[in-house]
């Protein structure tokens, strides 16, 4: 591990960190609460009432979409395992696209893309997205980066599966639930990642290397952390959880890996938290995403010449250092006036629901964004009023929830279920220590 108490430079992309100190300790003090603070902006009836509304719907259709269109394709999962993974993916990119389209055109929230672009990758491919978790909403507002990020599988805590509805759709979509000890998940990441390799629909994984959003209390532990560990003290960041990347790179491996996607949210003019907030109107005009792509090549895989350490301390120390330069990036972002809050090089986006008018900047609907946008609204409609009206679809609406609290309980989930079912080779990564803690 590199010794924080000398003077260092970090460097990661363009970003360097430089980390001065002072007999071993470091000159800045211990920061109490997160940075920046955020603004104490008005109330907005409007805008609370709107988010409502989008909550409202994200969470009815999940609810309905994973009974009507995702329960129907479960016998798929054994008579055919690799159509079930592709409509079930399908469904999902309409839900997403859905989703999009409220996050941008009702709640009123621009998403704006800088940096590096997502590139795609062979099918039997993996890459890994990392972000850094500065609210509970990061994921939500990151659908607006359009099909690129949609189509990753989250990797999340495991009490989120539990949820009807919304819990259930992620599962269907494979997404990896975790309980935060490495040597227990284990098991499961390698059978979900083979599952997703197999299926032929690539391994593309979004992660939150901090392991929780950033709050006072998770500073607190972050910077008690740094202490004991020699490490800078942070404030717009939280020092990374490192097993859980090591271990997900060591088990795709460098030639099955092929990039990793170092994603920075910043927040130019409110940070929506607490997240309640946003129910009294309290919405981000803005949230801007840098990415920056790093090729699979670019990790320490090879130890340099006359150095030691094996291949877990150098990839625990890259992430840290990828960190650190995080740190470094927000901080001199926030350093800024609010009208001036910008990464540079903006992109244009891969987002199939709008397109931007390169002269006036403004986001117009696609077709395809506002056909998908009518047809959720009109399914929740005939979904609604069929339950009402007939015991027939109320009776398999029952038959297919009683399936799901089945499958998620007695068969350790939908998605670990489903890849039984598909068979073909298992990936395993190195056992780990019931001591060893996930990021």
């Amino acid at each position: 591990m590199q010794n924080f108490n000398d003077a260092t430079d970090l460097t990661a992309g363009d970003v360097t960190v430089e980390l001065s100190v002072r007999k071993g300790i470091l000159e800045t003090e211990v920061p109490c609460e997160p940075l920046p603070v955020s603004p104490n902006i008005p109330f907005s009836t409007s805008r609370g009432l709107r988010f409502g509304v989008i909550t409202f719907l994200l969470l009815l259709s999940a609810y309905f979409g994973s009974i009507f269109f995702q329960g129907p394709l479960l016998p798929l999962a054994f008579l055919a395992p690799k159509l079930f993974r592709w409509c079930i993916d399908w469904t999902m990119a309409s839900w997403l696209l859905f989703s999009e389209f409220l996050i941008v055109k009702v709640a009123g929230v621009r998403v704006r893309h800088f940096g590096d672009d997502f590139l795609p990758h062979s099918p039997d491919g993996a890459s890994l997205l990392l972000l850094n978790h500065r609210t509970q909403l990061d994921w939500l507002f990151a659908w607006g980066l359009g099909a690129p990020v949609q189509r990753m599988k989250i990797i999340l805590k495991e009490s989120l599966a539990k949820f009807p509805g919304v819990g259930w759709a992620m599962q269907c979509a494979s997404f990896i639930f975790i309980r935060r000890q490495i040597a227990t998940d284990q098991s499961r990441i390698d059978t979900l990642i083979s599952y997703l390799l197999n299926s032929g629909a690539g391994c593309e994984l979004l992660i939150f290397p901090e392991g929780t959003n950033l709050c006072s209390t998770s500073l607190a532990r972050s910077n008690q952390f740094a202490r004991k560990a020699n490490l800078p003290y942070v404030a717009y960041t939280l020092h990374p959880r490192c097993t859980g990347f090591v271990y997900l790179v060591t088990l795709l491996g460098r030639h099955r890996l092929s990039a990793i996607y170092d994603v920075t949210v910043a927040y130019p003019d409110h940070i929506p938290f607490p997240e309640i907030d946003v129910f009294a109107g309290k919405v981000p005009q803005e949230v801007h995403y840098h990415v920056r792509r790093i090729s699979a090549s670019e990790l320490p895989w090879d130890c340099p010449d006359g150095a030691s350490g094996d291949l877990d301390e150098r990839l625990a120390g890259w992430l840290r250092a990828q960190w650190m330069a995080k740190e470094a990036f927000l901080k001199e972002y926030y350093a800024r006036p609010v009208e001036e809050r910008r990464f540079k090089h903006e992109v244009q986006g891969q987002s199939q629901a709008f397109q931007r008018d390169t002269i006036t900047d403004q986001l117009h609907p696609t077709l395809l964004g506002l056909a998908n946008a009518i047809f959720w609204f009109i399914s929740l409609i005939v979904f609604t009023y069929y339950l009402y009206i007939s015991w027939i679809v109320f009776s398999f609406a029952v038959l297919v929830q009683i399936t799901f609290v089945y499958l998620s309980i007695f068969s350790g989930g939908i998605n670990f279920w489903a890849s039984k079912q598909l068979g073909g080779p298992l990936l395993t990564g190195p056992v780990r220590s019931l001591s060893e803690r996930s990021g």
